[in-house]
């Protein structure tokens, strides 16, 4: 039953922000319906008859509706409470139609007027009750549109911190839409709030997949729940959700048997989608940049935008282009809309295709990748209300595909999608798409930092290895040599495969080396990732390279009677001498989406993918919890490859969320990363380079080296073309003018190129650049020279690299007899433990033989054991690098010891009465923590500021917290709080370790 707290600090400023938004308050008991009416009747027959000629021609019509409409909520409790919201919101979206008795056709019918608000009736209710006598739910807040329950909340006071939002959506998500799914059919959205956060989700969606409207606050209030309230629950903003921000999509792993999902949109999906609309719109400005971070849904995003636009009515029935620089993203996305069951969507399978449906004035979603304009000649559609949304844009845009595109439609509007802009020398994607008069150039911004604030996706860790290996030099070298008076090879050749051996896969090609790899990816694998339920992904640096660590992974874990699954996604050609090791690896389209739903799939067996560059971009796997990286990257593609693991997920059989994607490695690429996550700065400058008089050159130059070739087509290349073309040269001389006149017209176009004045030289470049190829010295005797002799230079290589070893830990130093004595001088006994000549490692087996005995008797589980056992364990995991270190740990490991002997003792002397009479383990490790790395002048308030942590902790902790993204929000703020009230919030090590701590024991 509704607490009067809650009434009066919660529920009442809602209801009163709701009136203010422009709802009109009527008690849930002053309604005009029974309790077992999931609607209001008397508003939806209101409804029917002002909203529908035919019905208002014929009241008596709305008998013939009204059955249709209960019938809906009843089908609930048969196929499931989301299949029948999507059939409900079919009909709130007025895509439904009747042939009403003694009429000829189907006229449509209108539950909701979207385009004149007064003609609905818009209530809020409080205290709603629903549901037969036997099992009555009360619902604390419902929205009605014209009698139906569009939204429902549930709300819990703030006056104890030991109730929060969780507490109210579990209600929602547990108690009421299973036991009474009828009310919830005609649902939009729900929301729950305890007066500091407020959070939403679509029906069906477990509690963990609620997001919060409005950016993350550090310190959440009730003022800040009534902005989120006036924000996304007023009329207009719950209609457009209900119309234009909602999708039912089929599940992407097979652990769902089929079931659909409902998506709402995040409020960053709907800020952007709605300037998106405004921006097409706009007669003066053509362009934007939706600047999101990997992972926070963009592909969402265009979904959105592009179903918006098109029942724009200011747009005038538009064609809206969706590009992709890849096949894969294409698909993905027509995935999307494919589930929203929106008209008029068309993938056009050919360049020549695509081109003719522009040309055509086709109107709708056109799905393409950029590829399907090259070629494109000139002006395809000048129509103004066409719209191109760009996914990856700083990849599409920047050549001269993206120059053709614009220049195919010079009144189109230009939307480019990016997690990662580029700004550099020669390429700026703010630029390209962004408008000047945007800050920063993007018509809007979310990046990696707010969204792991709102929880939208997880941070990323990077775990370094350092791989060594010797090689020696001059055993290789003399070799060498050896091998070249062997096989009898010139200066020439002996430099080919000297190069060639000289790159970085050379050494990344090492068996010796993708075996320790491997062998330490299965160890890692094993002991910290797959204990957590989830999944690994493998970067290496070529294609060779995944067949490689296929094998040898496969390998290993036969070795070890390891049942889990490898595979490989990379792209196959299918020419004929296509590598034998490779064509096992070829997937059709169907067949590569099937193998990457079985990775999403919890229990499914295949625990490992390797690439080289597929699933960079659009790949979404929220189970893949580690990236092994062994290719070297940088920038824009390192952020892309390392943000694979930043997807929120839950693991399905213990609940447990993921508290953040780790990258492990073998490159060591340092500051790379730093590099990587680095915001792009969108007023870089770029080359200062005299472009037109570059130009100028290139359109003289290429006017006099074509004519040469007068009377050649050069629109139409064929073997005879060039045939004729090379008997324009009279001599070596002559070829040799050409090869210096084509270099030169070569490097202006590289530098220039996109340029619109570029494109009407387009064919006659390219075909200079195929007599170039025809007369050109053939490299082919290198080429024969590797093909002959690669694999055993190679071979030579490897075989004298030694030693490789993955380093990951620096080794542990043997105490020394003065250490000893140091430590004895301090007031530690040599009767504690007998450490001379020990190692470290002695000397915590010493103390664990200890530990092991008490924690497998009766009083095993008591608080005192476990958390010496967790101190033990942090002694196990520290890395001694100096004589200090050494001695620090030891005095660790004898206040341990110590300790221990005072446990032994108090169980053995008083039983768990004995235990439970010394001090709380968890106060003391925290006071040992605040010691350690609080400021100096600290001391006399440690136990305030630890006592006060203790309790505030207690309040805000539930069972289960550190599982969950939402409760370790919530004890991360607790924390933080406490140290700001004392001044200790400027000293990070300090709140890292304390909430590490925390962690564990609370």
């Amino acid at each position: 039953m509704t607490g009067l707290g809650e009434l009066n600090s919660v529920q009442a400023p809602i209801a009163d922000a709701l009136v203010d938004a422009g709802w009109t308050f009527v008690p849930g008991e002053a309604l005009d319906r029974t309790f077992e009416q999931p609607f209001v009747e008397a508003e939806v027959v209101a409804a029917l008859i002002r909203l529908n000629p035919e019905i208002a021609a014929d009241p008596s019509r709305v008998d013939e509706i009204l059955p249709l409409l209960r019938m809906l909520p009843l089908a609930s409790w048969n196929d499931g409470l989301v299949a029948t919201n999507q059939r409900f919101a079919s009909w709130l979206n007025g895509s439904e139609s009747h042939e009403y008795i003694g009429t000829n056709g189907p006229a449509g019918v209108k539950l909701i007027d979207f385009d004149d608000f007064s003609n609905n009736r818009f209530v809020v209710s409080t205290e709603v009750t629903f549901g037969p006598p036997s099992g009555r739910a009360r619902f604390d807040v419902v929205l009605w549109v014209n009698g139906f329950p569009l939204v429902v909340g549930e709300l819990k006071t703030p006056s104890s911190q030991l109730i929060s939002w969780v507490k109210a959506a579990s209600e929602i998500v547990d108690v009421y839409q299973p036991r009474h799914p009828d009310f919830f059919v005609p649902n939009v959205v729900c929301f729950a709030s305890e007066g500091k956060e407020f959070m939403y989700a679509a029906v069906g969606n477990p509690v963990q997949s609620w997001e919060q409207w409005g950016k993350t606050t550090e310190s959440p209030k009730l003022a800040d729940v009534l902005t989120s309230v006036r924000s996304m629950l007023t009329p207009a903003v719950v209609l457009d959700l209900l119309r234009n921000f909602t999708l039912y999509e089929a599940p992407k792993t097979n652990d769902d048997d089929g079931r659909l999902h409902k998506i709402i949109a995040r409020y960053t999906q709907y800020e952007a989608v709605n300037l998106i609309c405004e921006r097409a719109v706009d007669p003066e400005r053509k362009g934007g940049l939706i600047y999101h971070t990997q992972g926070s849904g963009k592909t969402l995003a265009m979904v959105f935008a592009a179903g918006k636009m098109l029942r724009d009515p200011r747009l005038n029935l538009p064609t809206v282009v969706l590009i992709a620089d890849r096949v894969s993203l294409v698909r993905q996305t027509w995935d999307q809309f494919r589930t929203t069951n929106m008209p008029r969507l068309v993938v056009p399978s050919t360049a020549n295709e695509f081109k003719q449906l522009l040309r055509s004035d086709r109107r709708g979603i056109i799905f393409s990748t950029v590829h399907k304009f090259a070629g494109a000649q000139g002006e395809l559609n000048a129509r103004d209300n066409i719209i191109v949304l760009v996914d990856e844009a700083h990849r599409t845009q920047e050549g001269g595909l993206g120059l053709a595109m614009r220049a195919a439609l010079p009144n189109a509007t230009f939307v480019g999608f990016s997690g990662t802009p580029i700004a550099g020398l020669d390429r700026n994607t703010f630029r390209t798409f962004g408008d000047v008069s945007d800050p920063g150039y993007a018509l809007h911004s979310y990046d990696s930092d707010q969204s792991i604030a709102d929880g939208m996706t997880v941070p990323v860790h990077v775990a370094p290895r350092l791989v060594t290996f010797n090689l020696d030099r001059e055993s290789l070298d003399t070799a060498f040599e050896a091998l070249r008076d062997e096989e009898d090879l010139d200066e020439e050749q002996a430099e080919v495969l000297t190069r060639r051996v000289s790159k970085k896969s050379t050494f990344f090609s090492n068996p010796e080396r993708i075996r320790a790899v491997c062998a330490d990816i299965i160890e890692h694998f094993y002991a910290t990732v797959d204990p957590l339920g989830m999944k690994a992904q493998i970067v290496v640096i070529d294609r060779e390279a995944c067949a490689d660590y296929f094998d040898q992974l496969t390998a290993q874990l036969a070795a070890m009677d390891i049942g889990d699954e490898v595979a490989v996604v990379i792209s196959v050609t299918s020419s004929k001498d296509e590598d034998p090791r490779l064509v096992r690896f070829r997937l059709s389209e169907s067949e590569e989406e099937a193998l990457l739903k079985r990775f999403r799939t919890f229990s499914d067996p295949l625990k490992f993918l390797i690439v080289t560059s597929k699933l960079g971009t659009g790949f979404d796997a929220p189970i893949e919890g580690v990236l092994y990286l062994d290719k070297p990257l940088k920038e824009h593609t390192l952020f892309q490859t390392i943000t694979r693991t930043n997807r929120r997920w839950q693991n399905p059989a213990t609940k447990q969320d993921k508290r953040y994607g780790l990258v492990v490695d073998y490159v060591g690429l340092g500051g790379g990363f730093a590099r990587a996550m680095a915001p792009a700065n969108p007023d870089q400058k770029q080359r200062d380079i005299d472009i037109d008089g570059l130009v100028d050159m290139f359109e003289s130059e290429i006017g006099v080296a074509m004519v040469r070739f007068a009377g050649i087509d050069h629109e139409r290349v064929t073997s005879a073309t060039l045939l004729n073309s090379q008997e324009r040269f009279s001599g070596e001389k002559d070829l040799a003018a050409f090869f210096a006149q084509f270099k030169l017209l070569e490097g202006v176009w590289e530098s220039t190129w996109p340029h619109d004045r570029l494109l009407p030289w387009k064919s006659a470049y390219r075909f200079l650049s195929q007599v170039y190829a025809t007369l050109a010295p053939s490299s082919g005797n290198a080429d024969l020279s590797w093909q002959r002799l690669g694999a055993k230079t190679l071979d030579l290589v490897h075989s004298y690299m030694s030693d490789i070893r993955i380093e990951t830990r620096a080794t542990v130093i043997v105490a020394d007899a003065n250490t000893i004595q140091r430590l004895i001088d301090d007031g530690f006994g040599r009767e504690l433990i007998d450490v001379k000549h020990q190692s470290a490692a002695d000397i915590v087996d010493s103390i664990a033989a200890r530990l092991k005995k008490r924690l497998e008797g009766a009083n095993g589980d008591h608080a005192i054991f476990v958390s010496l056992a967790e101190r033990l364990e942090r002694l196990r995991e520290q890395t001694l690098t100096a004589a200090e270190q050494s001695f620090e740990w030891l005095r660790d490991a004898f206040e341990l010891a110590r300790d221990v002997t005072t446990a032994e003792r108090a169980e053995d002397e008083g039983g768990v009465d004995g235990l439970s009479m010394l001090p709380d383990p968890r106060l003391g490790a925290l006071t040992q923590i605040f010691d350690e790395f609080a400021p100096p002048d600290t001391p006399a308030m440690v136990g305030r500021v630890v006592a006060d942590i203790d309790a505030i902790v207690k309040e805000v902790r539930f069972d289960g917290w550190a599982a969950t993204q939402k409760g370790d929000r919530a004890v991360r703020r607790a924390v933080r709080s406490v140290l700001r009230k004392y001044q200790l919030h400027t000293h990070p090590e300090l709140f890292d370790r304390a909430y590490e701590y925390i962690a564990v024991h609370y």
